[in-house]
C-alpha cells in the first residue's frame, strides 16, 4: 500500500559529498555536527521549514562518498533553508573540509512508507 504524500515532506534536495580520502571523509563525519550543523543551525532550519535530514554513508561504489538528503514542508520552506544554509553553514564548510558536492532537488512524487 502506498500512503498519500503529506506536508510532511513535499521538496528534497538529495546531495552527493565526495572526499580525495577517506581520512577527509572521516574527519567530515567526525567534526560536522561540532563545527557546521550546530544544533543552533539545526533549530532554525527546523523553523524555517526542514522537516528531515539524512546523511549515508556510500558503501557500494569505489570512492569515498556521502550522501546527504534533506526533505522540506514546500518549495518556499526550500529557499528559506537556502538562505540559512548560505549564510551559516557554507562559510564554516569552507574553511573546514575539502569536498566535491553534487546536488539534485526534486518535488516528491511517489513516497512508499510500511
Amino acid at each position: 500500500m502506498v500512503k498519500p504524500i503529506t506536508k510532511e515532506t513535499l521538496f528534497m534536495n538529495c546531495m552527493e559529498l565526495d572526499f580525495a580520502t577517506k581520512v577527509e571523509l572521516e574527519h567530515w563525519v567526525a567534526t560536522f555536527e561540532d563545527r557546521v550543523w550546530t544544533d543552533d543551525v539545526m533549530k532554525d532550519l527546523s523553523k524555517a521549514g526542514l522537516v528531515r535530514r539524512t546523511v549515508a554513508q556510500v558503501w557500494n561504489k569505489q570512492n569515498h562518498r556521502l550522501t546527504s538528503t534533506f526533505e522540506y514542508e514546500n518549495e518556499d520552506a526550500y529557499r528559506a533553508c537556502q538562505k540559512i544554509i548560505d549564510e551559516k553553514v557554507m562559510p564554516k564548510a569552507l574553511a573546514n573540509y575539502t569536498v566535491k558536492a553534487r546536488n539534485n532537488r526534486g518535488i516528491i512524487i511517489y513516497d512508499y512508507r510500511s
